[in-house]
């Protein structure tokens, strides 16, 4: 008979460990908002709790918990703490998994890359969300890599990883007075970078998340090349800004086997090419 081993997380502060059952009990105080109910769901009484609590902050030297008479929540300390737990116990749920994130823009670049990858028997987890939200994930020890596709981001970071070029994108401008509607996704800050560097006068009214949106209001915007090819918005009257070529970045995360790989898919897909 073969048994599966699971790990359990625990975190290691300067030598103090500080265990998974406290940890654990920082998240049902979360959930619960109360002493009372966190110890319910975890089958322990209230006294117990209050131990696991005295300890955890012992360890940490920090406040983790807040009492008042609307409840119990967690300090920013231990919210943070709770947040590298989530984050370390999701990655051992999931050890085996490549996980990959890109945004809309580089949604067709990222699935293909990982359909190759699962064709050859890697398991792939992939989000699609802003650039924003996939570097926080990153920044968790949540991602294997991220498709970047705000060229800034990479050289803003440059000291910290490596990234690999897999494709290049442009902006499109469509002019229509000085209130742009923003797209969530693309190279918009190298955009409106533009505008300030060459003194236009432009305000932000509203930021677009749904792309086709873009056609149907009376104001400015940029939107990415790629967007229009794949028929995802017309963006009619918007202008090719040649200024605005930038690069489509994968950055590796991790050392996980497959990443090489996923990159090596993502540049073969020839998904954005130059010019």
């Amino acid at each position: 008979m073969s048994m599966a081993w699971k790990g359990r997380v625990v975190i290691v502060e300067e030598g103090v460990e500080i265990t998974h059952r406290q940890l654990e009990t920082l998240a049902a105080l979360r959930d619960r908002g109360s002493m009372k109910k966190a110890a319910s769901a975890l089958g322990i009484s209230t006294p117990v709790l209050h131990k696991y609590v005295r300890e955890a902050e012992a360890k940490t030297g920090a406040e983790l918990v807040s009492s008042s008479s609307r409840g119990t929540s967690l300090t920013p300390e231990g919210k943070a703490l709770l947040r590298r737990f989530e984050s370390l116990e999701l990655r051992l749920q999931d050890e085996d998994a490549l996980r990959v994130a890109g945004t809309l823009v580089s949604e067709r670049c990222v699935l293909t890359a990982a359909t190759a990858l699962s064709a050859c028997g890697t398991d792939c987890r992939v989000w699609i969300s802003t650039d924003e939200q996939n570097l926080r994930m990153m920044d968790e020890g949540r991602l294997d890599c991220v498709v970047l596709d705000d060229a800034l981001y990479a050289m803003e970071r440059a000291d910290m990883f490596e990234g690999t070029e897999v494709g290049a994108d442009v902006l499109l401008h469509r002019p229509c007075g000085p209130d742009y509607a923003r797209l969530a996704f693309g190279a918009q800050r190298l955009a409106f970078r533009h505008l300030e560097q060459k003194g236009v006068e432009h305000r932000v009214a509203c930021t677009v998340f749904e792309p086709a949106v873009l056609d149907t209001v009376d104001l400015s915007y940029f939107v990415n090349r790629s967007l229009v090819r794949r028929g995802i918005v017309k963006a009619h009257g918007a202008r090719e800004q040649r200024w605005s070529q930038h690069s489509i970045i994968a950055v590796p995360c991790s050392e996980s086997t497959g990443v090489d790989r996923f990159i090596s898919e993502a540049r073969k897909a020839g998904l954005y090419p130059k010019g």
